[in-house]
């Protein structure tokens, strides 16, 4: 049977090798990496290792913990497979991209995805509590998502992999990944830690959470400019979101309140971001602005890992380390804060990069991302290595 430190270290390998591959693909705008790299191979890499390594296993692990189900065999059983499925995942990608053996392996992942939520929901069934609900939902998303994987084949198999429609499957998976299984599964971790709530408002939030991540998806859609009724849909969807962090606002504060100095700083950032998200899919639901995002992709991008990076991985960071030996060491802080730091830097140059630069200033801005985007996957590395470190050094983490 797997320990905690195996399910926490594999997470963060998996999470080193992804962002080593950030910065590769992103020094590659800039130097030549040679005939063996092929950048739309080694971009399905990462991001099969930064959703499925990272994310999935991280989640999968604080899920399990969150339930007491990390004594059950099966849970390890069914890690080892889902993580050899991604190493054969890393041994295929980047020589094949999508191909037979590739899709092969990202299926089998996604097959043993269902016997996850499946076998999470059946051990859990009996338990009531509003985070439950919140992880049920996530885990309902991550499903959903699967659609968009699923739907590539025929797509392409049609003949239409130049179309909308290729875009709109990958979009599909993109948003319920994100804003579904990512975003309720983060907060299912954190509703599970109040100590006292208010559950009419939470009950409240839990269904505009949940109808308003059906109906956001139509942000992803205004590029294709679909008309003024999705529009709306997704003006409408953005304000339940709004309504639904208000309806919990003053419990979050007060969970936030409880925090020592750091952490309460941090997970302020992470909370921050997550209105500043709302706020720009409120924003994006103007057709003018969806269009001219659609037309910058680095907005797209910055948009992306405002989430993935700025929600997401800190979060998961931050659960990881709430061992007091890991989480309160001065290099841990440090390598924190530095990522914090990096990652605001290459926000800005993303945004700074849809003002329509030319000559000179594009290279200088090119150049700038580049060595952001070392800074940013070394800092992560570092924060990588001093949580294995921690993880296999400290005993005060309980299972």
């Amino acid at each position: 049977m797997l320990s905690r430190n195996h399910y926490i270290s594999v997470s963060l390998i998996w999470f080193i090798i992804a962002v080593a591959l950030a910065a590769l693909l992103r020094s590659v705008f800039a130097y030549n990496l040679g005939s063996w790299f092929s950048y739309q191979n080694m971009l399905h890499t990462h991001s099969h290792l930064a959703f499925l390594g990272w994310v999935f296993n991280a989640l999968y692990y604080l899920l399990l913990k969150q339930y007491n189900l990390l004594n059950k065999k099966k849970y390890s059983h069914l890690f080892i497979l889902l993580n050899l499925s991604i190493v054969e995942m890393l041994f295929t990608f980047p020589f094949t991209g999508y191909a037979l053996w590739s899709i092969v392996f990202s299926t089998l992942h996604i097959v043993l995805s269902y016997v996850f939520g499946f076998m999470l929901w059946r051990d859990t069934k009996d338990d009531k509590s509003l985070h439950r609900k919140f992880a049920m939902a996530a885990v309902f998303f991550m499903v959903l998502s699967s659609i968009g994987p699923f739907s590539l084949g025929p797509i392409i198999a049609q003949g239409m992999k130049d179309t909308i429609w290729y875009e709109l499957a990958i979009y599909f998976y993109l948003h319920f990944q994100y804003n579904g299984w990512f975003l309720l599964a983060i907060i299912s971790l954190v509703l599970s830690q109040m100590k006292s709530i208010d559950k009419d408002n939470w009950q409240r939030a839990f269904n505009l959470f949940f109808l308003s991540t059906i109906l956001n998806f139509s942000l992803s859609t205004l590029w294709t400019n679909p008309g003024w009724v999705i529009n709306i849909i997704s003006v409408l969807s953005s304000l339940m979101q709004t309504h639904a962090l208000f309806l919990v606002r003053t419990d979050l504060h007060n969970y936030l309140k409880t925090q020592e100095r750091f952490k309460y700083g941090l997970l302020t950032i992470i909370y921050t971001l997550l209105v500043i998200k709302i706020f720009f899919s409120l924003l994006g639901s103007i057709q003018e602005v969806a269009d001219f995002v659609y037309q910058n992709r680095n907005l797209t991008i910055g948009f992306l890992h405002a989430i993935f990076l700025g929600v997401v991985t800190p979060f998961i960071i931050h659960r990881l380390a709430e061992a007091k030996l890991v989480s309160e060491t001065k290099n841990y802080k440090k390598a924190v804060l530095l990522f914090l730091l990096f990652f605001l830097i290459s926000e800005l140059l993303l945004t700074v990069s849809a003002l329509g630069l030319r000559g000179g200033s594009i290279i200088i801005l090119l150049h700038a991302l580049i060595i952001d985007t070392w800074l940013l996957s070394l800092s992560s590395i570092a924060m990588a290595l001093i949580l294995i470190r921690g993880n296999y050094s400290s005993q005060s983490i309980n299972q």
